[in-house]
């Protein structure tokens, strides 16, 4: 009897590909609502300013690449599949291609490492939906979260150690952050803060971080109340005055793109310089061979284990 034909289906968020694309994808974000010219324009600025169109979709590339080469270690073959939230590909029509090929045990990871009914579970609704609708009996089974994976913890760790160097801990603020998401999210008790906070806290007690706090980042102006505090607040309110240093440590984004590499990297640090603070941030973890393995080995006992329709 042949092996079942194996797919790994790998998501992340999307970003455009070029600077005429930012439209129709900040629309896609809407809701097929257009933004409005001066939004639209604010955000062409801040890719402009970071160099054209961001790395997300090259680097995503590779960490599924990764992936995929830890799962043949292990023994599985598979075809991998990249879907993503906002652009094309999108979700729904790669789980779909998978069922056009034939695809009959498929696992799924996204390139996020904590749980929330605002991500990871709306990743899943888009996948789960298309396969009901194109292959019902392809098995499917999903890891939703990895926040605590310890070689994640560990090369977040050698990152924020790497960034100390020469800073004495001790006048030096180290701020965990991740993307904002609406208040509401926090009604039916979503575990995202939670989450954040432990894997914050596995870091901070491998280097015993004598400062540290945790703040989000690159909240939407939708009208609603999101989750802070913001990382510049607490800059201000935190640091300014009281420390000699901030080194931003994001723990939510692990590949590099406009909110690590703009939030982050010019406007946190343009903040910082003028409230007259040293400023580093970590390297995010990118197509770490190491984590990428480590995710590889979190997936292999999927294939044994699922069923169908999970």
């Amino acid at each position: 009897m042949s092996e079942p034909k194996k797919g790994l289906l790998v998501m992340h968020y999307g970003t455009p590909a070029s600077i005429e694309d930012v439209e129709p994808y900040y629309t896609h974000i809407r809701r097929g609502r257009p933004p409005e010219p001066e939004l639209l324009q604010d955000l062409i600025d801040r890719y402009k300013a970071i160099g054209g169109p961001s790395p997300l979709t090259k680097i995503s590339g590779d960490q599924a690449t990764g992936i995929q080469r830890g799962l043949k270690k292990r023994g599985i073959e598979t075809k991998l599949y990249i879907g993503t939230k906002h652009t094309h590909p999108f979700i729904s029509d790669v789980v779909k291609q998978m069922a056009a090929d034939g695809i009959e045990e498929a696992v799924g990871v996204v390139l996020a490492p904590h749980f929330s009914t605002f991500s990871i579970a709306q990743y899943k609704k888009y996948a789960m939906d298309s396969h009901e609708a194109n292959s019902p009996h392809m098995r499917f089974a999903l890891l939703e979260r990895w926040g605590t994976l310890p070689a994640f913890i560990d090369a977040l760790a050698d990152r924020v150690s790497e960034q100390m160097d020469g800073w004495d801990p001790t006048e030096t603020l180290v701020i965990f952050s991740a993307h904002s998401l609406p208040m509401r999210a926090l009604a039916a008790g979503d575990p995202y803060p939670d989450e954040l906070m432990e894997t914050s806290k596995l870091v901070v007690d491998k280097l015993g971080i004598p400062r540290w706090t945790f703040a989000y980042q690159s909240a939407s102006t939708t009208g609603e109340p999101w989750l802070g505090p913001d990382i510049l607040e607490v800059i201000e309110r935190q640091a300014a005055g009281k420390f000699k240093h901030v080194l931003s440590c994001t723990v939510g984004f692990v590949s590099d793109h406009l909110e690590v590499l703009y939030d982050l990297g010019i406007e946190t640090r343009n903040h910082c310089e003028k409230l007259g603070l040293d400023f580093r941030v970590a390297r995010v973890i990118n197509a770490d061979e190491v984590v990428m393995d480590a995710l590889a080995e979190q997936l292999t006992p999927l294939y044994a284990t699922m069923e169908v329709g999970v």
